[in-house]
Formats: C-alpha cells, structure tokens, sequence
C-alpha cells in the first residue's frame, strides 16, 4: 500500500519531501520509524495534486485534523491520515514544518534516495535536524547521530561544519565519537563550549567523567531551550485546534478524503 500511494503521488504530480523519522532512516540515524511524514509544496494546485493522490489510495482522516487549505496550511497545522490495508500505515502531512525554511530551498538541497517503495525525495540533513528538534527526548540521539553522519559525509569538513555539529549534537557519546574522528574540530569552536571541549581533549580517559559530566550539562541545557521553543510552538496549534473543534470544523476520523 505505501508503494502504491508513492507512485499515486508521483502520477498526480504532487511536489514533496520525505521528512522526520522515515528520513532520519535512511539517512542512516535511526533504526524504525511507524509513521511516514511529508513536506508538501504549500501551493493550491499541489494540495489538490495531493488530495487526488490520497483518494487514489483510499486514506482516510485520522485524529485531529483540520482541513486541507491554505488558511490551515499557513498556520503551520499538520494532516494526518490512514492509509488502508492488511497493516494500515499513517502519514503527516505538512506545508510549513516548524524551524524549516521555504519549500524551494528545502527542495534544492534534497537528496534522490533508494527505498522499498522506489525513489523519493528526501529532505538534506541539516535540515532535517532542525525539523526533528521537537519536545520529544528520543529524537535529540537522532538528530547528533545525523549530525555526525553529515560530516562523515564531507570530503573537507570546514570550521564552519564542525561548529555546526557541535551544535547540533546533544549526547555524550556522539561527541566523543567526532572528538576522536575529527579531532581538528576542538580548534574551531570558540568561547566557554570550545574552553569546555579543549579541557575535555586533554583529560586522561582514566579522568574524564567530570569533564564529560560537564559537557552533558551543556548539552542538556541547550536541548531543553530546543524542547521549550517546540512547546511553545506547538501550543498556539493546539488551541486553534481546540477551537476548530468546538466549532464542528475538524474532518471526521475514518471519513475518506
């Protein structure tokens, strides 16, 4: 069934990305993911494109979703669906993920990858690293495990790079992995982080735990601002939800599109 609903999109003409965990997969940072999430082109002629790929497929509403157009899409509200089978699937859509930048410049940067449901569109990682830093704990591992993978991927990594994912990785044992792959990377960072991952580098591996103990407190700071700013996000959805659905306003669970 997923097979068929990506070659629906792809006859409908429908313009999209493959986001979150589904990505995160194949881009070699996380193991399984149950849902398949999409970033569409935030235009009425790919909506439609959308909503006929999704008849085609037989989806249907799933929880709370308001409907598809543009007054929703531009508000940053998600979509959700089932698509039917012997082992139904779900998928989320949306137009406007959070902390993303616009759909064109996602879409340049995408990568073509191979899957079992043929070649998609999926989103570049740096990207998705910001789409991925919601209120949930399991995905910060993820998004340092992309960050890693991302620079394993450069040629040359740059300074710039290495700030990047330093930035960007948020456990332990990620940065301990980089730190000994690219040790280079200490030199480009600057400020008490940099003071911080300096002394780290030079302590004996018998007398790391407080310098480490130091760094996962940083690290864990900076995760629960992340954590705050998607809250605070999503809270401002989740009231026009509530007030969608006082006013009768959300899909039907189980209606088909």
């Amino acid at each position: 069934m997923i097979a068929s609903f990506f070659s629906n999109l792809k006859a409908a003409g429908t313009d999209y990305l493959l986001i979150s965990g589904q990505a995160a997969v194949l881009h070699g940072a996380a193991f399984f993911s149950e849902d398949i999430d999409l970033w569409m082109r935030p235009t009425k002629a790919n909506c439609e494109s959308l909503q006929l790929a999704l008849r085609k497929s037989g989806a249907v509403y799933y929880k709370l979703t308001p409907p598809l157009a543009s007054e929703h899409i531009d508000r940053g509200h998600g979509f959700h669906f089932q698509l039917p089978g012997a082992d139904p699937a779900w998928l989320d859509v949306m137009g406007m993920p959070p902390r993303a930048p616009v759909f064109a410049d996602a879409k340049a940067s995408a990568v073509q990858m191979e899957t079992e449901w043929g070649t998609l569109p999926v989103v570049s990682i740096p990207h998705l690293i910001e789409i991925k830093k919601t209120q949930r704990l399991g995905d910060y591992p993820v998004i340092s495990n992309l960050a890693l993978n991302h620079i394993e991927q450069q040629l040359e990594p740059t300074p710039a790079d290495y700030r990047w994912a330093m930035e960007n990785i948020f456990t332990l044992e990620t940065l301990s992995q980089l730190l000994a792959g690219h040790p280079q990377c200490v030199e480009a960072t600057e400020g008490e982080w940099g003071d911080l991952l300096r002394k780290y580098q030079d302590t004996p591996a018998a007398d790391k735990d407080e310098a480490g103990e130091i760094l996962a407190d940083q690290m864990q700071a900076r995760m629960l601002r992340h954590q705050k700013a998607d809250r605070q996000y999503w809270r401002v959805r989740i009231d026009e939800l509530r007030q969608l659905r006082a006013q009768g306003r959300l899909m039907p669970v189980d209606q088909p599109v």
